[in-house]
């Protein structure tokens, strides 16, 4: 346990505390351990809260040279679940680090991904941004020529008019630099994979 509340950056979560028996996480700023379970005790709450129990979790990777952390873990219902986030403070990387090797006993390895491993995500982002691009570059020339579907939800609308400020060659110029982009880390990745920290708990 920690009396400190962590900045973080992740999906509806801004900040963390290290429990005795847990993570905690929530979507609301704190500036102190105690307005944190405050705030996480109340019934009646806006904010997003996310636990996870030290006996749930089943593994913390970090890559080198990136800042996001993936801890793998498993619900209430023994479903298995991943919590993505990374820290404001880059000290706090190896506060958190420690805590789980001297006071959770986790044992850290060095892993070294291989090629595939190393580029999966990107794969998909690339794969996503030329389906997409091709999808919104269609839309372009529909917006053009006035054949569009009337949208009926807000979302639909804001793609709309994004869609048709770029026009066809302006969707292309954005998904040609992204998948440039997306083909440059595969590139760079496959040919010098990166390492891993991992951490296992003791009953692993």
């Amino acid at each position: 346990m920690m009396d400190k509340v962590f900045t973080i950056k992740g999906h509806k979560i801004s900040a963390l505390i290290i429990d005795e028996n847990s993570l905690k996480f929530s979507s609301q700023n704190h500036d102190t351990y105690s307005t944190f379970q405050e705030a996480w005790n109340k019934a009646l709450s806006f904010a997003t809260k996310v636990e996870i129990k030290y006996d749930a979790i089943k593994s913390i990777k970090k890559e080198e040279n990136e800042d996001d952390i993936l801890i793998k873990y498993k619900t209430l219902g023994g479903i298995p679940i991943d919590c993505e986030f990374s820290f404001i403070n880059k000290e706090d990387y190896d506060v958190f680090f420690s805590y789980f090797i001297k006071n959770q006993y986790y044992q850290k390895t060095n892993e070294a991904l291989t090629p595939f491993r190393a580029i999966r995500n990107y794969l998909i982002g690339l794969v996503a941004t030329i389906a997409y691009t091709i999808f919104s570059y269609y839309e372009a020339i529909a917006i053009e020529n006035g054949t569009i579907e009337e949208a009926n939800s807000n979302k639909a609308k804001v793609f709309n008019y994004v869609v048709g400020l770029l026009g066809d060659k302006g969707v292309i110029a954005v998904g040609l630099s992204m998948a440039i982009f997306f083909i440059y880390k595969i590139w760079t990745r496959y040919k010098n994979p990166p390492n891993q920290i991992c951490l296992v708990p003791p009953n692993i």
